[in-house]
């Protein structure tokens, strides 16, 4: 499983969360429809059928769910289109999720709604999980909670190989870096980086990890599953379950002469 360590880098310049009981802490996830480049067919898994790849996205999503219901001292805020998550698949986590109606029509907007009525719900620190990465296991977003306990005002982040961001921690309100108004920073690579060098907080680094947004990054995380402990707390079993079912019902075609 991946690990990564934190670095430190050079300090740079309509639903409601509501009145309830909660920690200081709160990890938000949002259920996400697949997004995948289909440019390169040869790439594994580039073919799925969209019904295929719908399934594997949720089960990703319900992995990383499992392991930050883990955490004893933060609350899992999950924002969703009930539409698209039913509460039949929420129901191992009824007792540890608390669930909201995603409010905008897109993803970028939502998360940063989400964020502006987390910090306005009192809460003190949030991970904000923009990519549904199962490798994000449990004693990893701990560190990131405890990384923001030290800092008067700190972000970290954790980028991808690819530009992009698959978690961004922060305890004050830099909702703004989400803003979609010029351009979309969840969409254009590196964008959201920028946006977060520019802000007047330290800021964290963790050691970058691939995107599932191709085929090719779906074939490393089965690859990596293949090779890990299954008997793991931490491993994600909904995630390996799928591409297990893929290799069963697409099995490689055979050479022939």
């Amino acid at each position: 499983m991946v690990h990564p360590g934190l670095q430190e880098v050079q300090e740079l310049g309509s639903s409601r969360v509501g009145a309830m009981m909660r920690k200081q802490n709160a990890i938000l996830l949002f259920s996400k429809p697949p997004r995948i480049s289909r440019t390169n067919l040869d790439e594994p898994y580039a073919k799925l059928p969209w019904d295929d790849l719908d399934a594997l996205f949720t089960g990703l999503l319900g992995d990383l769910l499992e392991q930050a219901c883990r955490l004893k001292d933060v609350d899992v805020l999950l924002f969703r289109k009930k539409s698209e998550l039913s509460d039949d698949f929420l129901l191992p986590f009824q007792n540890r999720v608390k669930r909201f109606d995603e409010a905008h029509g897109s993803f970028t907007e939502n998360v940063q709604h989400a964020v502006d009525q987390a910090f306005a719900a009192h809460y003190h620190r949030i991970v904000v999980l923009i990519d549904n990465h199962p490798l994000i296991d449990a004693p990893f977003l701990a560190r990131i909670v405890q990384q923001l306990a030290y800092e008067d005002d700190c972000v970290v982040v954790a980028p991808s190989l690819e530009g992009t961001c698959f978690l961004v921690g922060m305890k004050a309100n830099h909702g703004s870096i989400f803003d979609r108004t010029d351009h979309d920073p969840l969409a254009k690579p590196y964008l959201l980086l920028k946006r977060l060098c520019r802000l007047e907080a330290m800021l964290f680094l963790t050691e970058p990890t691939y995107s599932l947004d191709s085929g090719s990054g779906l074939a490393r995380l089965k690859s990596q599953l293949d090779a890990a402990d299954g008997s793991s707390p931490d491993f994600p079993r909904r995630t390996y379950e799928m591409f297990r079912t893929f290799d069963k019902k697409y099995p490689p075609k055979k050479a022939t002469r």
